[in-house]
């Protein structure tokens, strides 16, 4: 029996700076590891401009899923058995999901479409239960009710609609889904709950799930080639290059807390925390095609041929460099003209490697180096801010 509205509990919450992600939520994020691999398998298996619209339309929809999700627990996070067992249906659910994935790029579209469909009520659900017990947030839930509302109706409504038509109605319904559950709500709501955002540290743990992923690729391209000394270098600069991502991703959208304060700071930052958290989209897809790319540089060097692995190397560095670009003006954080000369020397650099047509053991080796120069200039200027 509910509560009298005047005495109704607040699922809002406020946290100390100590607040992070549960177990449930790592648990969480490590089920995206096999939507994320599967994902990678088919760009493998497919490498060309085609297979790259694909991996990005797909891994767009998968990444949507996950930051929906996120961002529910970010508000209301609540640790009590019928909670967990919530979102222990969500997981279940998103593996159900990754193992359609296949049939999507095959042209059997229809358990993926019902299975995000699914996904997408209970998100409802879980928006409207809390808007009923939490009259401070109704408003607010409202609008994430219809956005997923019209989200599950797109996706349902898309088994009518014969392939690839099919393929656009589900574009359509993730704009939709995601201006209505998010900056149209935020726009028109007049009251907003409050948190201590944790959002940061979910960004940067999903960002670690994507790198391992990268990982992975390295290492299937080092086992099938048969350890020969030219993959092998590959391989190792291939690493080299995950490092760097990693580095100079956790000193900059990590840097003093920066994250957290332009997630928090209100109305006015409203349009900057869109940036940051929507950003991450072209980084984690610019790092899951990385890998890749290197993996196919591998296979490419074993056998003596150049093919695309050279324009995906190149690309995929194109799109890091934009993300982090968006990284930035989400934080709204000052670039000095010595990052910014890297940052324009590692797009240029990337750009030479996708259009060159250069031998797969020279395009890596340009990468690493290039790499160790961001590297090193991000840690300075991060050190010299501290200091």
């Amino acid at each position: 029996m509910a509560e009298p509205a005047g005495r109704r509990r607040s699922l809002t919450h406020s946290y100390g700076e100590t607040r992070r992600s549960s177990w449930l939520e790592l648990f969480f994020d490590l089920v995206f590891v096999v939507a994320v691999f599967r994902l990678g398998r088919l760009l493998v298996d497919d490498p060309s401009l085609h297979g790259v619209l694909v991996f990005a339309g797909l891994l767009t929809t998968v990444w949507w899923l996950w930051i929906s999700f996120s961002y529910f627990a970010d508000l209301f996070d609540d640790d009590r058995p019928p909670s967990r067992l919530v979102q222990l249906v969500a997981m279940l659910g998103v593996l159900a999901l990754s193992t359609s994935l296949g049939g999507v790029a095959a042209g059997n579209s229809g358990r993926f479409a019902v299975a995000y469909g699914l996904l997408l009520l209970l998100l409802l659900g879980m928006y409207a239960v809390v808007g009923w017990l939490d009259e401070q947030v109704r408003e607010f839930c409202r609008w994430f009710v219809l956005g997923y509302l019209v989200g599950a109706a797109a996706w349902f409504g898309s088994l009518l609609v014969p392939t690839p038509a099919r393929y656009a109605v589900w574009g359509a319904a993730l704009v939709v889904n995601a201006a209505v559950s998010g900056p149209v709500a935020y726009a028109r709501v007049s009251s907003l709950p409050t948190q201590e955002s944790h959002m940061p540290e979910r960004f940067g743990l999903f960002t670690i799930v994507v790198l391992g992923e990268a990982v992975l690729a390295l290492a299937n391209a080092i086992d099938a080639t048969g350890w020969r000394p030219s993959t092998m270098a590959i391989g190792t600069g291939g690493f080299v290059i995950a490092s760097g991502v990693w580095w100079v991703y956790f000193i900059t959208a990590f840097h003093r807390g920066e994250a957290n304060r332009a997630l928090r700071a209100g109305r006015r930052a409203t349009l900057r925390s869109f940036l940051y958290g929507y950003g991450h989209l072209a980084v984690y897809g610019a790092i899951a095609a990385l890998g890749v790319a290197v993996e196919l540089a591998a296979r490419e060097a074993a056998h003596h041929e150049r093919g695309v692995s050279g324009p995906l190397l190149g690309g995929s560095q194109l799109a890091l460099v934009l993300g982090g670009l968006i990284l930035y003006l989400g934080l709204n954080r000052p670039v000095s003209r010595r990052v910014a000369s890297a940052h324009g020397a590692l797009a240029v650099v990337a750009l030479v490697i996708a259009l060159g047509g250069l031998p797969p053991l020279v395009a890596v080796s340009l990468s690493v180096a290039i790499w160790v120069i961001v590297v090193v200039v991000e840690q300075a200027a991060a050190s010299a801010q501290d200091g």
